[in-house]
């Protein structure tokens, strides 16, 4: 019969014997005694195949064949050449044993019968002895190379996954790749840890093998860090080319095969926005106003949750833009007293818009609208987008400038948005910011930027109209009991804090030579808001046209009048002359109210 050599010992070529019936489970069978026993539950008949492991000298164990009286060896395991170290028997039946495959262990070489110690051990724990090992070895829980003095003869190749553990305290452990073993040294490339510390006892076996059966690789640390990661929101990917190590991807923003921030800015400049991911809110405190900026989910901008911000370029004549990402808190106060050009117990708007002071973002505010006695006029916001910012402090009062928390020059910026005082809830004192905005509204497509357009009222009429009231001829303001009243136009507006355009057309024949007047009122005010003349002939028709601009200062509708007469006594003839109509109704006397954005 051939035979090969296996760690010192014979090995016939077949390597195992015929199946066994039933084996023992742990208790001697004294096979000298024998008899049609129960063995592993299962009923012994006559000639049944018998492994007996467990006699009180290993001397005695075996394969035997079952009878009334005492056992005797079966044919082929009964002399010195059938037993080798490495010899299998399967068990065919048994509550314990079934299936179970026995290997024997014994070191004879060569094995005589009736002399030798005969052992049997599970198939599954040899395995283990060789799939896994012990070290004395002080290491420092680490990645990189790590070499341990181990047994020797165990199962560990070269590019094989280990893990070793600290046997005491098992979550201090490493995960490695095995670069070398020879004799008694083990060498490992260490890529994934969990624990600290240095220590000096340790297990190690291989992965995926029946020895690594209920051990845990570390997560937390080292390369894994991904899906067990107590870092929310970042994502895994493999660490080489195995497809068995993961490592910490990051955060989805910006990583492999993920959206970009440039691919967010391309979606933002398609759509007109200048922040992603981002709100405003605003908050007071000892009489001061603080604008933050916070994700949708209202928190602080972080690397898991960023806001991004797309800038032009700080050149005025390139057309690039460039992408800024926001991961930490970032906000702008207003101190108390800066006015900001606002006056007291005045509806007023404030504008937010993010600076990039050479790739860092910050904010600013303006107050885009200055409105006086004399003046109405609207800072056009929307313009090239390059512009200077004034640091706040005692002179931080004036409309249409840029202030900040310090003093830049020539920095891109973008609009945010706004947050408003409405009617009724108008701050007491300008510069005592002590209440919080009625209205808060972020820059998007459709929402106006400040001089542009929000809505525009009005009507036209070539209708004959004729009165006798008259304007006195002196420096005083007309009042709205002074000619006639002959057009009308009501405008709601969406905003307090927006302006209100009255654009008025009036076309007047008197029967005396004097001058023609026509001048705009509001609601039931007594004060005329502008006022026009016109021809000075006898019954000679002319237009007479006035505008103005005035803060809206109200949610509800205001009506507008159009009012005319002479300079003194005489007819007004309005679409007409000496009380008849002109043009069969063509004539185009028209009143307009135009609401703008400021």
């Amino acid at each position: 019969m051939s035979i090969n050599s296996i760690t010192g010992n014979t090995l016939l070529t077949s390597g195992s014997f015929p199946p066994v019936r039933a084996a023992s489970t742990g208790s001697p069978l004294n096979p000298a005694v024998g008899g049609l026993v129960v063995v592993d539950g299962v009923q012994l008949i006559g000639g049944d195949r018998v492994l007996c492991k467990d006699e009180a000298s290993a001397v005695n164990n075996g394969i035997y064949t079952a009878s009334t009286g005492p056992w005797v060896r079966t044919t082929d395991a009964s002399n010195n050449q059938q037993f080798f170290s490495g010899m299998a028997v399967t068990v065919a039946l048994g509550a314990v044993n079934a299936g179970l495959t026995y290997i024997c262990t014994t070191t004879d070489d060569p094995v005589v019968v009736g002399a030798s110690l005969i052992t049997f051990v599970a198939q599954s724990i040899v395995a283990t002895a060789t799939q896994s090992a012990t070290s004395a070895t002080s290491l420092t829980i680490g990645t990189g190379s790590k070499t341990l003095t181990i047994q020797t003869g165990k199962a560990f190749q070269v590019s094989q996954w280990v893990l070793i553990q600290e046997t005491s305290i098992p979550a201090n452990q490493m995960l490695g790749q095995v670069t070398a073993y020879a004799g008694t040294s083990l060498t490992v490339n260490v890529t994934a840890t969990g624990g600290t510390g240095t220590h000096a006892d340790w297990t190690i076996v291989l992965t995926n093998s029946p020895a690594a059966a209920g051990f845990q690789p570390p997560v937390g640390g080292g390369n894994v860090t991904g899906p067990g990661s107590s870092t929310a929101g970042h994502i895994a990917t493999f660490a080489d080319g195995t497809g068995k190590v993961i490592q910490d991807g990051g955060a989805p923003v910006g990583a492999a095969n993920t959206l970009t921030p440039s691919m967010f800015a391309a979606a933002a400049i398609s759509l007109g926005a200048t922040m992603l991911n981002g709100t405003i809110v605003a908050s007071v405190a000892l009489n001061a106003l603080t604008l933050a900026i916070k994700t949708l989910a209202g928190n602080d901008p972080s690397a898991n949750d960023p806001v991004l911000f797309v800038f032009r370029s700080a050149t005025a004549s390139s057309g690039s833009y460039s992408v800024i990402e926001l991961t930490a808190p970032l906000s702008t106060t207003v101190p108390m007293s800066s006015t900001l050009g606002f006056s007291n117990a005045t509806p007023g708007r404030l504008w937010l818009v993010a600076i990039n002071n050479a790739g860092a973002v910050s904010l600013a505010v303006i107050n885009c609208l200055t409105i006086d006695a004399a003046h109405c006029t609207i800072f056009p916001l929307a313009g090239q987008l390059i512009a200077n910012i004034t640091a706040y402090g005692g002179g931080a009062n004036s409309s249409q400038i840029f202030y900040g928390a310090s003093s830049l020059s020539s920095v891109p910026y973008g609009v945010l948005g706004f947050v408003t005082r409405e009617v009724g809830s108008t701050l007491a004192t300008a510069g005592t910011w002590n209440a919080t905005p009625t209205r808060i509204e972020l820059y998007r497509p459709g929402v106006p930027l400040p001089g542009q357009e929000v809505q525009f009222q009005w009507n036209l009429t070539g209708t004959l109209g004729t009165g006798l009231g008259t304007f006195s001829a002196n420096n005083t303001t007309p009042q709205n009991t002074n000619g006639d009243q002959y057009m009308t136009q009501v405008i709601t507006p969406t905003s307090s804090a927006n302006v209100l355009e009255v654009h008025a057309q009036g076309c007047f024949a008197n029967s005396a030579t004097q001058r023609q007047v026509m001048s705009i009122f509001q609601d039931a005010n007594t004060n005329a808001l502008s006022t026009g003349t016109g021809s000075l002939t006898t019954n000679v028709n002319g237009e007479i046209r006035t505008m103005h601009r005035l803060l809206a200062a109200t949610l509800s509708p205001t009506t507008f009048k159009m009012r005319g007469g002479g300079g003194a006594a005489g007819t007004t003839s309005f679409n007409g002359e000496a009380g008849l109509q002109l043009y069969n109704g063509t004539f185009n006397s028209f009143m307009g109210v135009r609401e703008i954005a400021a």
